[in-house]
């Protein structure tokens, strides 16, 4: 792929071609999958991990039981190994923190009870550690960062110290950085909450020498055409219109007219996404119930 890493450049193609957001699942790993160096620099930096620039960092989703694979509502993000003993699930929450704990909590305890080998040293087992790494894009989340460790509440204890939930809050990164705090881990997060590709372009030139730049905003180019990404996230639209469009049990419970407003709103949000993703104006009346006239106004 041919790109200019210039301003003016991103700014041209900002007319043409809408960025599908990093934190979206499919667009999440068709770009740092492809790009697993530049994975390595991201969790260095961001978890953080203390290894050399150039540690091996090898996939491990083939290793996965396969329940594990297509859970419902839980399909993996990216799960990789790094310098042969530090293993990193990373996630990407776009629902509430607080919603989907529970779930990940168990998910990283099936990933622990994957690490040890038969007959393996127990000196061995004690080198290795586990991270789950939980990035959250709800744009309302209220934690910034934390991390999870196994914790004694009597004893004040730590009990493990080589499992980690490490937690943090995209919006509330973003928050930090355009209050001027740019420190490299606050770069990295707030990129993938980047609007366009020239926000993008230009936060995370800030992290990336010359190469691994192009090699990123080649792969956030892509996959903003890639169809399959593309139909994908039309999909997540839909849903995201479903669950919005409840109406009728609004109206049971006496908040019609709040609701129905909440809903317009939503609704005319995501025919703007709609039409930057090139769709005719009459299959977006009929998938947010907007009138054509409506939508010529946006």
């Amino acid at each position: 792929m041919n790109i200019e890493l210039n301003k003016k450049y991103f700014k041209k193609l900002d007319q043409e071609l809408k960025l599908i957001p990093i934190t979206y699942n499919f667009a999440f790993k068709k770009i740092f999958r492809s790009n697993l160096d530049i994975l390595r620099d991201f969790l260095k930096v961001v978890i953080p991990l203390d290894i050399t620039d150039d540690c091996r960092i090898k996939l491990m989703d083939g290793e996965l039981p396969k329940e594990n694979k297509n859970e419902k509502k839980k399909i993996v993000d990216i799960y990789v190994i790094l310098d042969g003993k530090i293993y990193v699930d990373i996630e990407v929450n776009r629902s509430k923190f607080e919603n989907v704990l529970e779930r990940n909590v168990k998910y990283k305890n099936k990933l622990s009870s994957m690490i040890p080998k038969t007959g393996e040293d127990v000196k061995v087992l004690k080198e290795k550690s586990l991270y789950q790494l939980n990035l959250n894009a709800y744009p309302k989340e209220e934690i910034t960062d934390d991390i999870v460790v196994l914790y004694g509440l009597k004893s004040k204890k730590i009990y493990s110290s080589n499992e980690y939930m490490i937690i943090k809050g995209l919006e509330k990164h973003r928050e930090l950085y355009y209050s001027g705090i740019k420190e490299e881990d606050v770069i990295w997060l707030t990129a993938l909450t980047s609007k366009n590709f020239s926000e993008l372009y230009k936060i995370i030139s800030q992290v990336l020498p010359e190469e691994k730049l192009k090699r990123f905003m080649e792969g956030a180019v892509g996959m903003s055409k890639d169809e399959f990404v593309l139909h994908e996230w039309n999909k997540e639209l839909f849903d995201d219109l479903v669950k919005y469009n409840e109406i009728e049990d609004a109206k049971k419970e006496g908040k019609s007219l709040g609701i129905t407003e909440g809903i317009k709103k939503r609704n005319i949000e995501i025919a703007k996404n709609m039409l930057n993703m090139k769709m005719s104006i009459e299959d977006i009346s009929k998938a947010t119930g907007l009138t054509i006239a409506e939508i010529q106004r946006l």
